[in-house]
């Protein structure tokens, strides 16, 4: 058996014409996109993203404002500067660009953004609408993984989903999102004894914890199950990697997401798809 591939640059692609002409359409009706990411301090990853999420932009019609605070910032300037922003009439929704200086602290700091403009959906308002199952802006690297898992055509219902990974980004509102579409779900970590044998067992695998490439083998999957590999892992010559070792994983699995080019290429498409879910309820 060799896995299919959950092809996330095809999927993004197609997210992205839809939103550009819904974005087209609400900018002729007098309703224009304005998306805010506000950086402190400088740092090479993050400065990566923005140009990431600048480009996208562009190419969907959308304004997007990239400011930038110096490091030496306090909690309490920051904080004014979101207040500052998401109180802009013109701001469709806005970005805090991690990783934050030493000193400052993002779930703070995230508590401060108007959950209504939190296109990132990662602070207590969303993530409880989430539990509620009244969804606003869903975490979009969470949303990502569970969009791209449906391109192999599954039926989600009665599903068994192992979720590898217990962050409040992607581990635990993946497996809310799972849970809603009737899995039966097992949340992990690295604490959870006989980890290979609990994987073993997913019809659905979603793996996010990020510590040490290809830690994921063919051991850990069920023969003919979905993976979705969510982590990206910097390696040496400037490349990418997932939990999961592709070389093995693809020979047991019927579907498999790569890194580079699987979640990672859909998360950005769903930033601005919540600021498109933003836009229309504003």
């Amino acid at each position: 058996m060799t896995a299919q591939t959950l092809d996330g640059k095809a999927l993004a692609k197609r997210i992205g014409e839809q939103l550009k002409t819904e974005f087209a359409a609400l900018k002729a009706a007098g309703k224009p996109a304005h998306l805010v990411s506000l950086s402190v301090g400088r740092d090479e990853s993050s400065d990566w993203y923005v140009n990431n999420q600048k480009k996208a932009a562009e190419k969907l019609g959308v304004a997007y404002t990239a400011e930038r605070m110096d490091a030496a910032s306090t909690h309490e300037q920051v904080a004014a500067r979101i207040r500052e922003i998401c109180a802009r009439k013109d701001v469709t929704g806005m970005i805090l660009q991690l990783p934050l200086p030493k000193g400052l602290d993002a779930n703070e700091l995230a508590k401060v953004i108007a959950p209504a403009k939190n296109v990132e959906g990662v602070d207590p308002d969303n993530l409880g609408h989430l539990m509620m199952k009244q969804y606003r802006n869903l975490p979009c690297t969470a949303r990502a993984a569970i969009e791209l898992a449906a391109e192999s055509g599954v039926d989600f219902r009665g599903k068994h989903a192992v979720v590898l990974g217990r962050s409040v980004i992607v581990g635990k509102p993946a497996a809310l999102l799972l849970l809603d579409k009737d899995c039966t779900v097992t949340l992990c970590h690295s604490r959870t004894p006989n980890l290979a044998e609990i994987c073993r067992q997913a019809d659905i695998l979603v793996t996010a914890m990020g510590a040490k490439p290809g830690v994921v083998n063919g051991d850990y999957v069920k023969p003919g199950a979905i993976v979705v590999d969510v982590a990206t892992i910097a390696v040496e010559g400037g490349k990418y990697a997932g939990d999961c070792d592709w070389e093995s994983v693809s020979k047991v699995a019927a579907w498999a997401s790569p890194v580079p080019g699987g979640v990672g290429s859909v998360t950005t498409q769903i930033l601005f798809k919540n600021t498109l879910e933003t836009l229309k309820r504003q």
